[in-house]
């Protein structure tokens, strides 16, 4: 068994006996899964995709996706913490200095650091790769002032991959991108914001006033940050996000069928709900979703591990495909689930909230699809 596949059975395994245990209170009390967040740092997950060098499992997109879709089942808000975890660290190790990547991956790989992205600003929407904000430099690095709008862990990571427009950018894909310490003067928290779902993400605005950073806590070439966002960030994010959407869709299937082959009627000699035939339809319906779903996602990953030029236009579709095969999976698992769906709090009613999430989530659903609308009839994306 290879270290990264003893990494996904112990992955599993903290899965089930912590972070399935609390996943209701985490949804309840809106609080940050810092329990799971410190199981998944004890057995290395969180250091999945760390390079071997320095102390990591060394795992790419295909090892992410099962990680995030296997937490996605147990707990989606904790399974977004690490994915943002996972992409600020693929940037981190793609763009950082030697310095920077010998004092902070050896960090990740143990657990002890966690990371986040903090991209999006009100003046960008749903296209976080084109910030408005802008760095200045101070003679020695750099001066960082921006509004970020949802920051994922925000309060709560180590590090924040921040992006700006590039200190001389006349456009907005002259950006760049810095690496900046929660500890950092001028880095502060705006609150928290009460979403639909998603509830223990401890997404929030933030604001940068003169954070001061280092010239090497700039991570790839100045201007560069619009190129490490297609290259690193994207897939890693698309990806993620879409075995986040399949692994809510995967719980709610095994949620409304548990309850339907369990559910049955006295007055029709014990009849369960699973022999009615609409019962039988919706569940043909929630597989088909999920296992053409999976496909596409099991072929975009395919195709962007092996440098296929087509890859890109995947990586665009495959989270607004799972977003919506998540949302239809659900919707078909309420319906089968009845008043106790709705009545039930922490159950298929979380998993319906938190399913939500992905459609609206930068870029959106229809942010995506105006992409690949383009790229079919030859239009440049931007």
């Amino acid at each position: 068994m290879t270290k990264t596949e003893e990494l996904m059975t112990e992955n599993a395994m903290a899965a089930q006996e912590i972070i399935a245990r609390n996943a209701k209170e985490v949804d309840r009390e809106r609080r940050f899964p810092r329990e799971n967040i410190t199981a998944l740092g004890r057995c290395r997950v969180l250091g999945l995709l760390v390079p071997v060098e320095h102390g990591g499992a060394g795992g790419g997109l295909a090892e992410m996706s099962r990680a995030l879709e296997q937490l996605a089942q147990a707990c989606p808000s904790t399974a977004m913490v690490v994915l943002m975890h996972f992409c600020g660290t693929a940037v981190i190790a793609a763009k950082g200095s030697a310095k920077l990547k010998q004092a902070l991956l050896p960090a990740i790989a143990r657990g002890e650091h966690l990371t986040t992205l903090a991209f999006s600003e009100p003046g960008s929407g749903g296209h976080f790769y084109f910030p408005v904000s802008q760095a200045r430099p101070n003679g020695h690095g750099f001066f960082l002032n921006a509004n970020k709008s949802f920051v994922t862990s925000a309060g709560e990571a180590d590090s924040y991959v921040v992006s700006t427009r590039a200190v001389n950018a006349k456009t907005p894909q002259e950006s760049a991108l810095f690496l900046v310490d929660k500890r950092a003067e001028g880095l502060e928290v705006l609150g928290r914001f009460e979403g639909l779902g998603l509830a223990g993400n401890a997404s929030a605005p933030m604001r940068l006033h003169n954070v001061a950073v280092d010239a090497e806590h700039r991570l790839g070439e100045e201007g560069s940050g619009f190129e490490t966002m297609l290259e690193v960030v994207l897939p890693h994010f698309q990806i993620g996000a879409a075995s986040v959407s399949l692994g809510i869709a995967a719980a709610a299937f095994q949620m409304a069928t548990t309850h339907v082959s369990a559910r049955k009627y006295e007055h029709a000699a014990g009849a369960a709900l699973a022999e009615i035939p609409r019962v039988q339809f919706l569940e043909a319906e929630m597989v088909l979703e999920l296992r053409s779903a999976r496909a596409y996602l099991a072929e975009t990953i395919r195709r962007a591990v092996s440098g296929d030029p087509e890859a890109m236009l995947d990586v665009i579709g495959i989270k607004a495909r799972a977003a919506e095969a998540s949302l239809a999976v659900v919707s078909r698992a309420m319906t089968l689930g009845g008043g106790a769906a709705y009545a039930s709090p922490g159950g298929l009613e979380r998993i319906f909230r938190d399913a939500q999430a992905a459609s609206v989530m930068a870029p959106t659903t229809d942010v995506l699809k105006d992409f690949l609308g383009k790229a079919a009839l030859g239009l440049p994306l931007l």
